[in-house]
């Protein structure tokens, strides 16, 4: 079960700030690596700096969409799961990052 990370309190909590502190709650440094990859380049595309509370959802789903929507299942599947902990936030409706991509059918 993923361990929830509390972000600094405020409404001035950038993207970058959020990126990190989901970052650094990882222990496994493989799990580290491969996680920095999707949020990192998700947090570049819609603004480091920019304030966590005035990204949309469904933006975040159509940087995923953007960046990775052509790749292959494995590298959507891993880039999605890395980056909507830190993104997505809980108890907001319609957060289309998770539903972005129907479920891949390939085998």
């Amino acid at each position: 079960m993923p361990t929830v990370v509390q972000l600094p309190i405020g409404k001035g909590v950038t993207v970058r700030a959020a990126a990190d502190a989901f970052l650094v709650s990882l222990g496994n440094p493989n799990t580290l690596r491969n996680y920095a990859i999707g949020v990192g380049k998700t947090s570049e595309r819609l603004s480091e700096e920019r304030p966590l509370a005035t990204v949309a959802d469904d933006e975040i789903g159509e940087v995923l969409e953007l960046l990775w929507g052509s790749s292959a299942v494995n590298t959507w599947n891993a880039r999605r799961a890395a980056t909507m902990p830190q993104l997505c936030r809980p108890g907001r409706s319609g957060c289309r990052c998770r539903t972005l991509r129907p479920p891949p059918a390939r085998r």
